[in-house]
């Protein structure tokens, strides 16, 4: 039909949609589809902008807080082994500092004496461990507060998700500062405080999400792009900020961070817009959210019940849990498909522990500060952003069929599957040739350097998420493993 005639199809009340079945029962016309608006160009520079600059501001707040909480940690741990009567050549009671708690002292965060084996060890338990307790009720909880998402609105949920969030952080700053009334291991609870929104499982779905929604399907996976610039710009610059601060004060780089957090909280309730679509949010019952309607021939229940999308949210885990199961299923039956998933799996244990675990094995083996160590993972940063915007896209131009490089070399031009194949093996050596590096037990800096350099270079080619929930606990049992074993 010629839309130049003023004739809009989508607002006819006949105009059939994907659901509309070809048989209907009696006279009926069919009722009118719900109108979900194209998105523009003018919804979505303002939402990126702004989803973009809310990421920007939580991640810059964690990562400036990230060094300083490490070092905190480690001077309570350190002062709690002391004064337990641990000599090491110090006699009983022979340290009276707090260690980066309450109180000044003899003992600081960044004394020699805290870079024992045993200390280290249950600083990297103490922080993998936290990890774990914050990620498992926003992952447990995801899928109801995503069913609310597309209930109420995607802008509460995520205020919700970001209050949250600031409990969780206010919470370790709360329990790092009064030492000497809480346990060190008091704050693993923090992690309740992400059951409010899912938290930070909520935080990363909703920012893609409310682009999503605004955003041509052509034009994504650029919009996501500038996502994850902003996470990598932030840690490439704030997470060495952190660590400077360190040295003029922990507690003032931890409050900065926090209030940078907060800042953060403020834009979302400001200025970002609701994207959810009005007819979603207001209809649940239409036939975009419910059981599409029945034909003449097609009145039995049970095919009505096998078509209908869930509604409620224990049927939406039944459905996912269903889905589950078929997907379980049908990768059992496909052995590369489960190599494939194992090698994620892998390469996601040290993703996680891979930023917080670097900063602490740079400090204990080349004998650094953490202010000094937390210039390593804005090291990896950097590599990983000019491998997303300059080396990959180069070597896909340049090993496409349509290449304009090297035109006396044939054997440059492959198909799009030998291209990413060939993509994959080489930053898989790239990741495999880092963490070698990274391992080798010789205290320079050089090592370090190369293999993060590699290591980040590999990463940037791997996209996904798994293994959140075990990465940082098994790789701070082998990080106190090598320190049993007297490695440096």
């Amino acid at each position: 039909m010629d839309p130049s005639d003023g004739h809009d199809p989508s607002n006819e009340t006949d105009y059939p949609t994907e659901q509309t079945p070809f048989l209907r029962k009696g006279p009926h016309p069919p009722p009118k589809p719900p109108f979900t608006p194209k998105p523009t160009s003018q919804q979505l520079w303002p939402t990126l902008l702004t989803v973009a600059s809310l990421a920007l501001l939580f991640n810059m707040g964690m990562h400036i807080s990230a060094a300083p909480s490490l070092a905190i940690l480690q001077g309570i741990i350190c002062r709690n082994y002391y004064e337990k009567g641990v000599t090491d050549g110090l006699g009983p009671g022979g340290l009276g500092g707090s260690g980066g708690g309450g109180g000044g002292g003899g003992l600081s965060f960044e004394d020699d004496r805290c870079k024992i084996g045993p200390v280290q060890s249950e600083v990297a338990e103490v922080s993998a461990w936290k990890d774990v307790f914050e990620i498992l009720p926003a992952v447990a909880l995801a899928i109801p507060w995503g069913v609310l998402t597309d209930r109420i609105g995607r802008k509460k949920v995520l205020l919700l998700a970001l209050f949250g969030l600031l409990l969780n952080e206010a919470w370790a700053r709360l329990v790092y500062r009064f030492s000497d009334i809480f346990p060190v291991r008091a704050v693993w609870f923090g992690g309740l405080f992400q059951a409010i929104g899912a938290g930070s499982t909520s935080f990363a779905s909703i920012a893609y999400v409310l682009v999503a929604d605004v955003c041509p399907a052509e034009k994504r996976s650029t919009a996501f792009g500038y996502l994850l610039a902003s996470t990598i710009i932030s840690r490439l610059i704030f997470v060495p900020v952190g660590g400077y601060l360190i040295s003029i004060d922990v507690w003032l780089a931890m409050w900065i961070g926090y209030l940078v957090e907060v800042l953060g909280f403020v834009v979302a309730a400001v200025f970002v817009k609701e994207t959810l679509p009005v007819a979603a949010a207001s209809d649940p019952s239409s036939p975009s959210q419910s059981e599409p309607l029945t034909g003449a021939d097609n009145t039995d229940s049970s095919t009505t019940d096998s078509t209908k999308k869930p509604q409620t949210v224990k049927e939406h885990v039944e459905h996912y849990l269903e889905k589950a199961k078929e997907a379980g299923t049908w990768m059992l039956q496909n052995p590369k498909i489960v190599l494939l998933l194992i090698c994620f799996w892998l390469y996601m244990m040290g993703e996680q522990a891979e930023m917080l675990l670097m900063i602490q094995y740079a400090s204990k083996r080349l004998g650094w500060s953490f202010g000094k160590a937390s210039l390593l993972p804005s090291l990896g940063a950097l590599t990983n952003l000019l491998t997303l915007i300059i080396l990959l896209p180069f070597l896909s131009v340049l090993l496409s069929p349509s290449s304009p490089y090297f035109p006396s070399l044939p054997s440059l031009r492959m198909s799009e599957p030998r291209k990413d194949t060939l993509l994959a093996q080489v930053f898989a050596t790239f990741l495999t040739l880092g963490c070698f590096l990274i391992a080798v037990p010789i205290p320079h800096f050089s090592f370090l350097a190369s293999g993060e350099v590699l290591y980040s270079a590999g990463a940037a080619f791997v996209c996904t998420y798994g293994a959140a929930s075990v990465g940082r606990p098994v790789a701070a049992g082998l990080f106190g493993a090598g320190l049993r074993w007297g490695g440096r």
